[in-house]
């Protein structure tokens, strides 16, 4: 399975407060990325750790097992 579908199954199990609460996270950190001062390297290393969020995200199916 290529990595975006495994990344599109996690984000379907996510419940509505957790969704909640990882765009909220996501905000903040481009909120800080943008607004802040630490330049152009800040903003990829925090391009990086947002799309990082996304690959550790639990899969649901496997935790139930």
């Amino acid at each position: 399975m290529l990595e975006i579908e495994k990344v599109k199954e996690k984000i379907t199990q996510l419940d509505e407060s957790e969704a909640k609460s990882l765009l909220m996270i996501m905000y903040a950190r481009l909120d800080t990325a943008i607004n802040g001062t630490g330049g152009d390297e800040f903003i990829k290393k925090t391009i990086i750790d947002l799309f990082d969020i996304y690959k550790r995200l639990p899969d649901k199916k496997e935790l139930k097992k």
